[in-house]
């Protein structure tokens, strides 16, 4: 038999009321909590850019002070240029390999995008920036995946890693 409380009610169960008031209390913390986690990974996301906007600056300066220092007219269209650069830091001469090349990663292999919804990396002449969502452009996808990332890029014979113009 079921033992039965001052107002006549069974033990056993929740109450429309308490169900509906749970309910209300789950909706309030989420409403709280989801714009706070998007502020977290967004800004996540711009500190992870701007490491890896630092990494390619001083890839850029040390191949400045071993090999010639790059100076190249940004091409805003396309992220041609972007790409030969990282190219250039990427590449060790097996014949003649200068001193402490390479000097970026050699297994980071980046795509270009102009889709204002991505993060990306641009090449301003003499040196890197980072394109937040909703801005303008084109360069190197940052991939928050790490999709982007394993397998080293094979270079072609003859290779010739950009000189200054």
């Amino acid at each position: 038999m079921q033992a039965l409380h001052a107002t006549g009610r069974s033990s056993r169960g929740f109450s429309l009321t308490e169900m509906i008031i749970t309910i209300a209390v789950i909706g309030i913390m989420s409403a709280i909590a989801v714009p706070a986690v998007h502020n977290i990974q967004l800004g996540t996301k711009r500190g992870v850019s701007e490491n890896l906007t630092q990494e390619l600056n001083n890839a850029t300066k040390k191949y400045g002070y071993a090999v010639s220092e790059l100076r190249f007219s940004p091409v805003a269209a396309s992220a041609a240029d972007e790409l030969a650069i990282l190219r250039t830091l990427q590449y060790r001469d097996p014949g003649n390999p200068t001193f402490g090349s390479p000097y970026m990663r050699d297994d980071w292999n980046p795509v270009s995008s102009s889709s204002e919804e991505d993060f990306r990396l641009i090449w301003q002449g003499t040196t890197w920036a980072f394109l937040e969502p909703g801005t303008a452009g084109t360069g190197l996808k940052i991939d928050f995946t790490g999709a982007d990332v394993g397998t080293k890029f094979v270079f072609p014979p003859g290779f010739m890693p950009l000189q200054s113009r």
